[in-house]
């Protein structure tokens, strides 16, 4: 069985999260078909380390807690899609995405833990939740982040006219219009281009018209 390729342009992983419920071909796809999923997702993300991503899998891959898990991910996920459009969009974000944001985050209890950092030694802090909910916090540190410290205006959604997927325009001139150049950049010139040709043979067909 072939498994679906993430799509990753939204330098955020917050974003990126979101962009796991792409358009194609004209229709919406879920990328994510169950816990496996979202641990895979969480680990090509950078998120999860390959060595958690396979643990998790082996723990809660179809059990109980592990549905449950990926359904608070879809309700993350369209909690903040809903605050990230409205971003997009030049509106507040509004409270549900805070909600869930909180909710999640609230699944990480933690303590600090001396270790050494070459000849150095630094504080980490160590997760001691038994829940799988916690692999979702670092989706919602992400969206926290964006609130606290991000700027709004940065959040945009490809101009692709069937595209939804959104991204943080870290361009030095906020000029980010698309996904990818490869994907709806390219089609966008092709389209441009094409009806220039147009204009430009229906002016050669009849020189009266301008």
């Amino acid at each position: 069985m072939t498994r679906p390729a993430f799509i990753f342009v939204g330098n955020l992983p917050c974003l990126d999260f979101v962009n796991t419920e792409p358009v194609q071909a004209g229709e919406r796809v879920e990328l994510l078909g169950g816990f496996g999923d979202l641990a895979r997702w969480l680990r090509e993300a950078g998120v999860l380390s390959a060595d958690a991503a396979r643990l998790a899998v082996a723990r809660w891959d179809g059990t109980g807690e592990g549905r449950e898990v990926f359904r608070e991910a879809l309700k993350l996920r369209a909690a903040l899609r809903a605050g990230a459009e409205r971003l997009a969009a030049g509106k507040p974000v509004g409270d549900e995405m805070v909600e869930a944001i909180n909710r999640v985050l609230a699944y990480r209890p933690a303590y600090p833990r001396l270790v050494r950092a070459g000849k150095r030694y630094t504080s980490r802090l160590e997760p001691v939740s038994t829940s799988p909910l916690h692999l979702l916090v670092p989706v919602a540190e992400s969206a926290a982040w964006l609130l606290e410290h991000g700027e709004p205006s940065m959040v945009r959604r490809c101009e692709g006219p069937r595209c939804v997927l959104l991204f943080y325009d870290t361009t030095r001139n906020k000029s980010r219009r698309w996904c990818s150049m490869e994907e709806c950049g390219s089609r966008a010139k092709a389209v441009a281009y094409y009806r220039r040709s147009r204009r430009a043979s229906r002016r050669l067909d009849d020189p009266t018209r301008e």
